[in-house]
């Protein structure tokens, strides 16, 4: 018995009318692809104390905040007291083994009047690892 039923010229003209098209090995435009905004992670942590203070020149405010996610870049967190958007905030953080942390921030979103999003002012690298460090260590124990 053969491979196929078929004769291999029928396989040979049909190769000729429609050439095989590899769907993986095709060129796709940058420009056609979604845009992904989010380019660093975020860490979900409950170990992490924060509070904030709302910059202001005539009444400045220290607000403690519960985080709900953090990243190298922004965070979200959860506060009672009223914040503007576009407000400029400094984000005051404490981790469990006593690394402290301060980043100037803006607030760029808020739902329900007590979710912000805080998007950061730079880049935080020493940030970054600690999160990564003190999550990855927290994963074992």
């Amino acid at each position: 018995m053969t491979e196929t039923d078929f004769p291999t010229e029928i396989f040979e003209e049909i190769e000729q009318i429609m050439p095989p098209v590899d769907e993986l090995d095709q060129e796709i435009p940058l420009e056609c692809l979604p845009a992904n905004k989010r380019v660093v992670v975020r860490y979900k942590r409950k170990d992490i104390k924060a509070v904030i203070k709302v910059r202001s020149l005539l009444y400045p405010r220290l607000l403690p905040v519960v985080l709900n996610d953090i990243s190298s870049k922004g965070a979200g967190i959860i506060c009672t007291g009223k914040i503007g958007v576009k407000s400029r905030v400094s984000l005051y953080l404490l981790f469990d083994d006593g690394c402290r942390f301060d980043i100037d921030a803006v607030i760029v979103y808020c739902r329900k009047s007590k979710f912000y999003g805080l998007k950061f002012y730079r880049y935080h690298d020493s940030l970054a690892e600690h999160l990564y460090d003190t999550h990855s260590a927290s994963k074992f124990n």
